[in-house]
């Protein structure tokens, strides 16, 4: 069994002096990189791509980015978080049984020969930030099955399920995890939009922001390595003698198989904080050649550059801005008010601009009647760009505007002649007037006929006298 163990060791440490030698063989300088690269007319190399800008939420590139994808080592992101939620004491040691590393050894080709951090079977020295250590920058295999392993006491089923719960709750809608350290599977996928969701919630946990941002880490001692050795991030962006190093990155996991092509989890703080995912960039070229170049790493550095340089916050929407005038009735010494927005905006838009395809859309009252308070909610204002929403604001008064007392009360008499009661009151009062009238004329006649009348008979009696 020492023989077997010897060898092994001997074995996983050579591959991981051997990635790490391999990591500063590259070329002098990427030609690849392309100075003013537009991801719109120049070739983007991944097949999925998702970038966001991480301050305000914007989806800035996207390329296939809810495709079923496989996610190779990136998937040590979520083991990560299950390891991150679940110790909370990270100086414990671990149990590294050679259960967590049998798999490797199977006939399966895609679990042969895979990443690890050198770590021995039966070692009793390894810490939990050991494994983590060792899980996420040279993206050991086997640290992330002695996670699992001692998370779940020996049931790895139990660690994936968590996996995938996890993915849930986050909002993954594409994501299934079989394993635990991203070697192929069917059942093990994801897509780069879910991708970004993990990254993005594992990001706001300040150990795993810590974990990745850091280049080198010191190991324990083992069998092979009696006064210890270090370990090293496999994300070149942060490696600073790599021609790939960008001075903006901060981690965070590579991934690499030949069904998942190359897989890079990033991100990157200039004036602003960007975080990318691009999966499946190629390293055969169609001769079955690999390439010179690490094409995930380019995609990187070509979209962090094009985003810094074409994109800037800008004020779109100013609290004080003259938007509209709205009539307005009964005012004193006013007849109009002006609307604004109750609110700056500012958002995240191309630095050229056309100010054209900016539209702001106004709905709000025809007309206003007084009392208006400052502040009042007259009305909305739809901004778009392109043709889509991107805020609504609503619009208020920019002043008092007290009624007019005098005008408001002879509007109300005003309108008491235009009540239907009024009207009625008014005909009502017309015909007994008119029937006043005939009633008058027709007493006053008869009487004048009574009194003539009378007059004939009184001159008849004095003739007969």
């Amino acid at each position: 069994m020492n023989i077997v163990k010897r060898l092994i060791s001997a074995v996983l440490s050579a591959a991981v002096t051997i990635s790490v030698l391999a990591s500063v063989s590259y070329a002098e300088e990427s030609t690849a990189i392309i100075p003013g690269f537009d991801p719109y007319t120049d070739k983007v190399w991944s097949e999925a791509v998702y970038m966001v800008n991480v301050d305000t939420g914007d989806v800035v590139f996207e390329k296939n980015a809810e495709k079923k994808m496989y996610p190779a080592s990136t998937t040590k992101i979520m083991t990560a978080i299950i390891a991150l939620e679940s110790v909370f004491d990270w100086d414990k040691k671990v149990t590294i049984p050679y259960d967590c590393f049998n798999e490797f050894w199977s006939d399966d080709p895609n679990k042969n020969d895979p990443s690890n951090a050198a770590i021995e079977p039966l070692q009793e020295n390894l810490t939990y930030k050991d494994c983590i250590y060792g899980l996420m920058l040279p993206s050991g295999c086997e640290a992330a099955n002695i996670l699992a392993y001692n998370i779940c006491k020996g049931n790895m089923q139990a660690f994936f399920d968590k996996m995938n719960k996890k993915a849930k709750e986050i909002g993954c809608t594409g994501t299934n995890f079989s394993n635990a350290h991203g070697l192929h599977e069917d059942t093990n996928y994801t897509t780069a939009k879910d991708m970004f969701l993990i990254a993005q919630y594992a990001m706001n946990n300040p150990r795993f922001a810590e974990i990745v941002r850091t280049y080198e880490y010191n190991m324990p001692e083992n069998e092979y390595n009696p006064d210890g050795y270090s370990i090293y991030s496999t994300v070149s962006l942060i490696k600073p003698t790599s021609i790939y190093y960008y001075e903006y990155a901060y981690g965070i996991k590579t991934g690499t198989t030949d069904q998942a092509g190359r897989c890079l989890v990033s991100g990157a703080k200039k004036q602003y904080n960007y975080m990318l995912v691009t999966l499946n960039a190629p390293f055969y070229n169609p001769e079955g050649e690999m390439y010179d170049e690490w094409y995930s790493m380019v995609d990187h550095i070509n979209l962090y550059e094009w985003a810094f340089d074409n994109f800037a916050m800008k004020t779109i929407v100013e609290k004080n801005e003259r938007v509209k005038e709205i009539p307005v009735v009964l005012g004193e010494n006013a007849d109009h008010i002006m609307v604004t927005p109750d609110r700056d905006f500012t958002a995240l838009m191309p630095k050229a601009i056309d100010e054209k395809s900016v539209q702001k859309v106004i709905t709000s009252y025809d007309e206003l009647t007084a009392p208006i308070k400052r502040g009042d909610i007259l009305g909305v204002m739809d901004v778009k760009f392109k043709g889509e929403t991107i805020v609504t604001v609503n619009l208020v008064a920019s002043k008092d505007v007290k009624r007019s007392e005098f005008d408001y009360y002879m509007g109300r008499v005003q309108k008491q002649f235009t009540e239907p009661w009024f009207i009625i009151s008014i005909v009502c009062f017309f015909i007994l007037l008119v029937c006043f009238i005939v009633t008058k004329t027709i007493d006053d006649r008869n009487r004048r006929k009574r009194r003539a009348q009378e007059k004939r008979r009184m001159s008849s009696y004095a003739k007969k006298r």
